[in-house]
């Protein structure tokens, strides 16, 4: 029985084809981070320059001001280093989301089994274990139509495919390799957060017994 490789181009183009969405989506994504920086920095050299422009001007106050007003300044420039640090963390910080991204990875680790970890059944953590973890499972998926196809074949017939081509067998075992390539770097990507995640687990294990225990 000879080998239909023209089966198995529909499943290898839609894997290939579902890597031009990922590659959009991480663009975009370091697009957004790129533009997030930037205002970021902007507004930081803002702030600095607001702070600055406040001390130069409270230290003239200071020189040629009249005593008498200087605690009506010193409030004033309170408020406005008051008013700038507000305005800093909004822009840095987002606690909240922050906490409950945290909780989710946290309940997340604790859900995931030994296997499901091995074969990358959980989602990633973090960009990175995104992009491993779907270049994984498109080098998965042709082995495992291809796979099936032999065994359907064989349940037929009782006998394996007669003939392979060896550039066949030759595409299978780059396919395997980069499964295996992109398994290791998937796992990598997740293991330095789930270490994180595992001390958290360790520090707060006592605090998850009833109250009765």
């Amino acid at each position: 029985m000879n080998f239909d490789f023209e089966k198995l181009i529909l499943p290898l183009a839609s894997s290939l084809v579902g890597l031009i969405p990922v590659l959009i989506n991480l663009t975009v994504n370091r697009m957004e981070r790129r533009s997030k920086t930037a205002r970021l920095n902007t507004f930081l050299q803002q702030s600095t320059q607001r702070i600055s422009y406040l001390k130069t001007w409270y230290d003239l106050q200071k020189e040629v001001g009249p005593p008498d007003q200087m605690p009506k300044i010193k409030e004033l420039v309170h408020d406005e280093l008051n008013d700038s640090f507000e305005e800093m963390m909004d822009a840095f910080l987002d606690p909240e989301y922050e906490m409950n991204r945290r909780q989710e990875l946290l309940i997340q680790y604790r859900n995931t089994s030994s296997l499901r970890r091995f074969l990358l059944l959980f989602p990633p953590y973090n960009l990175r274990g995104w992009f491993y973890h779907t270049l994984f499972y498109m080098s998965a998926l042709p082995l495992i139509v291809a796979l099936g196809y032999m065994l359907f074949s064989y349940d037929q017939t009782t006998t394996w495919m007669e003939n392979l081509p060896q550039e066949y067998i030759l595409i299978g075992i780059a396919f395997f390799a980069l499964t295996g390539i992109f398994r290791s770097l998937g796992r990598q990507a997740a293991k330095d957060v789930e270490k994180r995640l595992a001390a958290v687990t360790q520090k707060t294990a006592p605090l998850q017994k009833s109250p009765g225990k």
